[in-house]
C-alpha cells in the first residue's frame, strides 16, 4: 500500500505531465491510444473493467515506447491482475490530467481558483464543460447552469471576469440546414443569459465550434449585438478561428459591420481545436477542406487576422495562443498601433504552457486564462480535444529551454510541408452541406418550382403507343393528403404486352455494344442528374415525404450508382485470355436479356436508378415498374435518360398495379431476370414464381432481390452515449425508420439501459415534427395512410407484452400520415417487437447481460442485413466483428446511409440474395459468362510456335 500511495502522490504532481506531453507529440499510435482511453475512462465504474481496458489499449504498444508510468501499470496488471489495487492508480493518473486543464468541479473551487489567479494579476475566461446536448431538456439544463453561474459569481465581485459560452449547448436540433431556425432560437436563448451577464459586469465571449456551426455563431452575435439592449455593451465578444480558409473573409465581414455598429466588440483569435475532425470529415464526405492543411498556412493567417484586428479602433483584440512567434506579433503590432495596455490582452489555456505566462505578466500586459468548469464526466471530452490539438503538429507547446529562438521566431513558410490531398479511385458524390447560404435558397428554390408544377398528368413515355383505355394513378403529397403530386396513365396488360416486346427488340442491338458505350451513357445521365440534383430532391420532398437532406442523400446516391457502374462496367470490355500454347481460351460476359426492374418508394430514385444502371449498362433492356406512391419521381427519371440519348426500348417506364402487370411480366417467359427492392413478403413470393418453368421458357430466370431487416445496435457499457443517442436517433428515426437499414432493436449491456433510455427518451421528445418541406423538420409523414394504419394494427398487439416510455404528442396542426416517435422498454428477446419488421420510428430496447449475450440476442432473427456496435473496447469490437452476422456491421457510427463503393450494401439470411449493391461484383447478377476454347493447332503446325 505505501508503494500505491507514493505513486498516487506522485501523480498529483504535475511534472509527469509535463514528461507526457513531449512523448504524445513524438508518437502518434500512442497519443491515440492514450487519448482514446482518457475518453473512455468516465464511463468505466467498475474496477475490473476500467482495468480491463487500461489492458486493452495499452498492453499491445512496444513497452519501449510507453511512459513510465503506464510501463509500471502493464507490468503489474501481467503479472498480479489485481483490479483494485491498480483502478485507484488509473483514476488518480486521469484525474491528474484533468484537473490540470479543468480549473474545478464545484462553484467553490472554481471561485478558488480564479482568485488565486486575480491575486497574481491574472485574469479568468470561464468555460461551463458538457456543451454536448441530445435533448431540448439538456439545453435548457445547460440555461439554467449558465444563469446559475453568473449569479453566484456576481456575489464574489471579481474584478474583469469572462464567460465563454458554446451556442450548440443551448439548442440540441442546431443544423445548418436550418440555419435561420436556429439564429432565432438561439438568440432568444441567449438573451436572459447576455441581460444576466451585463447585470454582474461580466463579459461574454461566444466560442467558435465545428465549421457546419460557424455561419449560425456569427449570425447570432452580429443580429444580438445591433439589438438595443446590448448595442453599447462593449462585454460581448466572438471568436474567429485562424485555421479556416475563410477566416480573411470572415474577418472583413466582421470589420465592415463593427463599423456599423459603432461600438467596440471583443474578437478572440485562436488557431482551432477541430483541424483533425474537419479534415476527415471533408474528406470522407467529398467536400472542400475548410482548414489549412499546414501549420504554416495556419500561422501565416494568424498574423493577417493579428495585423487587421489591431489595426481597427473598434476591436478589442484578445491574442489566444501558445505560439511565441505569435506572442512577439502582437506585442509589436501594439507598439506600432500605440495601443494601450488595456486595449488588447492575451489569452491562454489553464494549465498548458506555465513558463509561456510569465513572458506576459513580467511586461506588465494583461493575461486571461480559458479555464475550464464542471464535472469530470463531460471535462473528459474538453480534455481530449485539448490534448489532441496542442498534441499534433497544427500547434507549438515549446519548453523555452531548449527552443531554438531563431526557429521558433522564424516567419511561418507557407507553401512548404504540404499535407498530399487525399486521392481515392472513386470519388462519391458530395451531399449538401448546407452551410453555405446559396445551398440554401438554391434548394429552396427548387421546392418552390415543383409546388408550380403539381397536379400535373404524365403519359407512359411508350413513343407512338396509345393506351386502350385512360385510367390514371395518382399521388399525394404524405404530409399534406389533399395535395395532389401529379397524376400518370395507370399500364395495363395491354401495355405491358408492348413495353415487354419493345424491351426484347431493343435488347438486340443494346446487347452488341461495347461496355464503354453503354458507360458512356449512364455517365451522360449522372452529369445530366447533377445538373437537376436539387429539382429531383424537391420531387422527393414532395412525393415521398423526405426531409432535405433525405432527399438531396438520395439524389446523391443515384448519381454515384451510375458513375461507379459505368466505371466498373469498362473492365469487361477486357476479354480475359488465359491462353495454353496449341490453344486460345476467350472468357467473356454477355447480357441476361429482358429483366424487370420492381423498386421501392422509401428511396424513389437512389434504389430505381441503381438496378436500372447496372442491368442495362451490362447489356439488358428493362421495363421499370415503379412503386405506386412515387411514380412520379420515376417519371422524371426515364425522361432524363430519354434527353441523354438513351436508345428507345432500353427503359420502358410503366406504373400500375403490380398484382396486374406486376406479377403477369414476371412470369412472362420473355423475362429472363427480375430486379426486386422491397419486403420479405413479396421477394419471397417472387422466388417461388419463377421457380416454375413456363411451356416456351427456355432460361432460368434469376431474381435478385433486396428485402428488410430487424437491426440492431448494441451499446456496451462504455460506450459514449452522446455518441450513441444521435447515432439511434439517426439510424432510428431518420425518414420515420422507413428504411431497410434503419435501427429497430437496440441492445443494452447491462449496467448502461437505464441512462440510455433516459437519455434517448428525452432527446426523441425533441425530434421535430412537421411537413419535411420545412428545414428544420426532423420527422415527416409515412409515406400513406395504410401504412400508418398497418403499423398502428401491429403496435397495439405490441403494446401487450412491452411498454412505451416515450411520450411524444403530435402538433395539433398536422393532417398529414404522421405516427409520433416511439421507444419501447422492456422488451422480450422473441416477441413480435423484437423480431417482425415494423417499417416505422419504432424502437424495440432489450437488455443483455454482457456483450457475447448482446451479439447472442443480436442474432437471433430471421434478417442478416446491417448492424450496429457502440463500444469503447478494442477487444468487444474485435469480437463484434468475428461474431455479428449481418451484411453491413457499423462500429461507433450510425447504421443507415451507406455509400456506394465505400459500404456496398446487402444482408444474409432472408433480408436478400445475390452480391452487395453498390460494390464491385453487383455486376457479375445481371451477366451471363461464357467461354470460348478453340484448338489452335492444325496437322501437328500451331501459330504460337512460329
Amino acid at each position: 500500500m505505501w508503494q500505491q500511495r507514493q505513486l498516487k502522490e506522485g501523480i498529483n504532481r504535475s511534472a509527469w505531465i509535463d514528461r507526457l506531453l513531449p512523448q504524445l507529440i513524438a508518437d502518434n499510435h500512442l497519443r491515440t491510444q492514450a487519448l482514446r482511453f482518457i475518453d473512455a475512462v468516465p464511463m468505466l465504474n467498475d474496477d475490473k473493467t476500467l482495468v480491463r481496458h487500461f489492458k486493452e489499449y495499452f498492453g499491445e504498444v512496444d513497452p519501449g515506447r510507453l511512459p513510465a508510468l503506464i510501463s509500471w501499470g502493464i507490468r503489474r496488471i501481467s503479472l498480479y491482475s489485481i483490479p483494485g489495487f491498480m483502478a485507484p492508480v488509473i483514476r488518480a493518473a486521469v484525474k491528474g490530467v484533468a484537473h490540470r486543464f479543468i480549473g474545478g468541479e464545484t462553484v467553490a473551487e472554481i471561485v478558488d481558483s480564479v482568485s488565486r489567479l486575480q491575486q497574481s494579476g491574472i485574469h479568468t475566461s470561464l468555460d461551463l464543460l458538457g456543451e454536448e446536448t441530445v435533448s431540448e431538456k439538456e439545453a435548457f439544463a445547460y440555461q439554467q447552469a449558465y444563469l446559475d453561474l453568473i449569479q453566484q459569481l456576481a456575489r464574489q465581485g471579481f474584478d474583469d471576469l469572462n464567460l465563454s459560452l458554446k451556442l450548440s449547448s443551448l439548442y440540441s436540433q442546431i443544423t445548418p440546414v436550418d440555419t435561420d431556425g436556429a439564429v432565432a432560437i438561439l438568440s432568444e436563448r441567449l438573451m436572459p443569459i447576455c441581460d444576466a451577464a451585463m447585470d454582474a459586469g461580466i463579459s461574454l465571449c461566444l466560442d467558435m465550434e465545428q465549421y457546419d456551426y460557424k455561419a449560425i455563431i456569427f449570425r447570432v452575435f452580429k443580429h444580438l449585438a445591433m439589438q438595443p439592449s446590448y448595442r453599447q455593451w462593449q462585454g460581448f465578444g466572438v471568436v474567429l478561428q485562424a485555421y479556416l480558409k475563410e477566416s480573411d473573409e470572415d474577418l472583413t465581414e466582421l470589420l465592415e459591420w463593427v463599423e456599423q455598429r459603432g461600438v467596440p466588440v471583443s474578437v478572440r483569435l485562436v488557431r482551432g481545436a477541430y483541424w483533425d475532425m474537419e479534415t476527415v470529415m471533408a474528406r470522407q464526405q467529398g467536400w472542400s477542406v475548410p482548414v489549412w492543411q499546414t501549420k504554416a498556412e495556419t500561422d501565416a493567417c494568424y498574423e493577417r487576422c493579428l495585423k487587421r484586428l489591431f489595426a481597427s479602433p473598434l476591436i478589442y483584440p484578445a491574442v489566444a495562443t501558445h505560439n511565441i512567434r505569435s506572442l512577439a506579433c502582437a506585442v509589436v503590432l501594439a507598439d506600432q498601433t500605440q495601443r494601450s495596455p488595456d486595449s488588447y490582452e492575451f489569452q491562454m489555456l489553464y494549465g498548458m504552457s506555465d513558463e509561456l505566462k510569465g513572458l506576459v505578466t513580467e511586461r506588465g500586459l494583461k493575461l486571461r486564462l480559458y479555464m475550464p468548469y464542471g464535472e469530470l464526466l463531460p471535462g473528459i471530452a474538453y480534455l481530449v480535444r485539448r490534448l489532441l490539438e496542442n498534441t499534433s503538429d497544427q500547434s507549438i507547446l515549446p519548453v523555452l529551454e531548449s527552443a531554438d529562438v531563431e526557429r521558433v521566431l522564424a516567419p511561418p513558410q507557407v507553401g512548404e510541408n504540404r499535407r498530399s490531398e487525399f486521392e481515392a479511385e472513386f470519388i462519391n458524390h458530395p451531399l449538401h452541406r448546407f452551410t453555405q447560404q446559396s445551398e440554401r435558397e438554391n434548394f429552396a428554390a427548387a421546392l418552390r418550382s415543383v409546388e408550380q408544377n403539381l397536379d400535373k398528368t404524365y403519359p407512359l413515355l411508350l413513343t407512338g403507343h396509345l393506351t386502350i383505355e385512360e385510367a390514371f394513378l395518382e399521388s399525394f403529397n404524405p404530409a399534406k393528403p389533399d395535395e395532389i403530386v401529379g397524376r400518370v396513365v395507370r399500364a395495363g396488360e395491354d401495355d405491358a404486352e408492348v413495353a415487354l416486346q419493345r424491351a426484347v427488340d431493343a435488347q438486340r442491338d443494346w446487347g452488341r455494344k461495347r461496355f464503354s458505350e453503354r458507360a458512356d451513357l449512364l455517365q451522360a445521365a449522372a452529369s445530366k442528374l447533377i445538373e437537376h440534383q436539387d429539382e429531383f430532391a424537391a420531387w422527393e420532398v414532395k412525393e415521398a415525404g423526405k426531409g432535405w437532406q433525405e432527399a438531396n442523400a438520395d439524389v446523391a446516391e443515384a448519381i454515384d450508382f451510375l458513375n461507379y457502374y459505368a466505371k466498373t462496367a469498362r473492365r469487361f470490355d477486357t476479354v480475359e485470355q488465359p491462353d495454353m500454347p496449341g490453344e486460345i481460351n476467350t472468357h467473356e460476359y454477355l447480357p441476361l436479356g429482358v429483366g424487370v426492374i420492381l423498386p421501392p418508394w422509401n428511396f424513389p430514385l437512389a434504389i430505381p436508378v441503381g438496378m436500372v444502371a447496372a442491368a442495362i449498362v451490362c447489356g439488358n433492356s428493362v421495363v421499370l415498374k415503379p412503386a405506386s406512391e412515387t411514380p412520379i419521381v420515376a417519371w422524371h427519371l426515364c425522361k432524363l435518360l430519354q434527353e441523354i440519348g438513351m436508345p428507345e426500348g432500353v427503359v420502358n417506364y410503366l406504373p400500375g398495379s403490380g398484382a396486374v402487370i406486376g406479377e403477369a411480366m414476371v412470369r412472362d417467359p420473355r423475362t429472363n431476370f427480375v430486379a426486386f427492392t422491397g419486403s420479405k413478403e413479396v421477394g419471397l413470393h417472387l422466388l417461388n414464381v419463377v421457380t416454375g418453368l413456363s411451356e416456351s421458357q427456355r432460361q432460368i430466370k434469376k431474381v435478385i432481390a433486396e428485402m428488410g431487416g430487424k437491426n440492431a445496435i448494441i451499446i456496451d457499457q462504455d460506450a459514449d452515449l452522446d455518441e450513441v443517442v444521435k447515432g439511434v436517433i439517426e439510424s432510428a428515426f431518420g425518414y420515420q425508420g422507413q428504411k431497410c437499414s434503419a435501427c429497430s432493436r437496440v441492445i443494452c449491456v447491462e449496467g448502461i439501459h437505464d441512462l440510455f433510455v433516459a437519455r434517448l427518451v428525452d432527446a426523441v421528445e425533441s425530434i421535430r415534427i412537421g411537413d419535411p418541406a420545412l428545414p428544420g423538420v426532423t420527422m415527416g409523414p409515412v409515406i400513406s395512410d395504410a401504412a400508418k394504419q398497418r403499423i398502428v394494427d401491429k403496435l397495439d398487439a405490441c403494446e401487450l407484452t412491452a411498454s412505451c416510455v416515450s411520450k411524444v404528442e403530435l402538433p395539433a396542426s398536422l393532417r398529414g400520415h404522421y405516427l409520433p416517435p416511439m421507444i419501447f422498454s422492456d422488451v422480450l428477446e422473441d416477441s413480435p417487437l423484437a423480431q417482425q419488421e415494423l417499417f416505422a420510428p419504432v424502437v424495440a430496447v432489450l437488455k443483455a447481460k454482457n456483450f457475447a449475450e448482446a451479439i447472442d440476442i443480436a442474432n437471433d432473427s430471421d434478417y442478416g442485413l446491417t448492424g450496429g456496435v457502440y463500444s469503447r473496447s478494442p477487444d468487444n469490437l474485435r469480437l463484434a466483428k468475428q461474431k455479428f452476422s449481418v451484411g453491413n456491421l457499423y462500429l461507433n457510427r450510425k447504421i443507415t446511409r451507406a455509400n456506394v463503393n465505400r459500404q456496398p450494401f446487402g444482408g444474409f439470411r432472408l433480408s436478400g440474395t445475390g452480391f452487395k449493391a453498390g460494390g464491385p461484383d453487383y455486376l457479375l447478377q445481371f451477366l451471363r459468362a461464357r467461354n470460348i476454347t478453340e484448338n489452335s493447332m492444325r496437322k501437328g503446325f500451331s501459330p504460337e510456335s512460329v
